[in-house]
């Protein structure tokens, strides 16, 4: 059996197209994705809350409260059969975990804020963006290359940007007259061993958060 370090590497890939880490665009059905719009618009202060975090931006997260808010974003993420996409790189008991869905909403950027989602999970978890309704425009993706220089990723209705691991991006800063939504999941592994490296981040991103064995717990800690 291989050590822990060999196995985890195996795990990793390389988009040669966009010369990053554990990175990938996939096809996406822009009529689901744009059937939860009503909730990013309106959501219901009930059911979802919603988050500022302290970003150089008016950026806020729209998260579930409950089971019954965190139920839509469940359905969309089975619909559009994300889980296909990153199986072959996580370890599994039975089934991909949807972490959260939330709603990333901003209207201005002023800085880019370089940052990764995940740092030594081992690929056992991934990020997923994509558009509500029409492409943001002046609202893109930044991300680093592996040379070291800054390249730009348009968001784009129908496709989604999905990560792992060491892949290091910002927004692109802009302003928009209307505020952009962006459908976000996190999602990985069903094994509760990798939880404590995986809840550094999927922890704080959304108020109710689901873990790899599919009970639930609250938002670590409020932004």
């Amino acid at each position: 059996m291989p050590a822990e370090g060999a196995e985890r590497s195996v795990k990793h890939f390389l988009n040669s197209a966009m010369l990053a880490p554990n990175v990938m665009t996939v096809p996406v059905d822009p009529g689901i994705v744009d059937a939860l719009a009503p909730l990013a618009v309106s959501p219901d202060p009930a059911q979802y809350a919603s988050h500022h975090p302290g970003w150089n931006s008016d950026i806020r997260w729209i998260s579930p409260r409950t089971e019954a808010g965190f139920a839509p974003f469940d359905a969309a993420f089975a619909t559009l059969g994300i889980a296909d996409h990153v199986r072959p790189y996580l370890d599994l008991e039975r089934e991909v975990r949807l972490y959260a869905g939330f709603f990333v909403v901003r209207s201005r950027c002023e800085a880019p804020d370089f940052h990764r989602d995940w740092i030594d999970t081992g690929n056992e978890a991934f990020t997923l963006l994509t558009p509500i309704g029409a492409a943001p425009g002046g609202f893109g993706l930044l991300y680093r290359t592996l040379t070291g220089e800054i390249a730009e990723y348009d968001y784009c209705p129908g496709e989604a940007i999905l990560f792992g691991d060491n892949f290091v991006h910002s927004t692109r800063p802009g302003q928009s007259s209307d505020p952009v939504a962006l459908l976000c999941f996190n999602f990985g592994t069903d094994k509760i061993e990798h939880w404590p490296r995986i809840r550094t981040t999927a922890a704080y991103q959304g108020e109710l958060v689901r873990r790899p064995d599919g009970t639930y717990e609250r938002r670590a800690t409020v932004a």
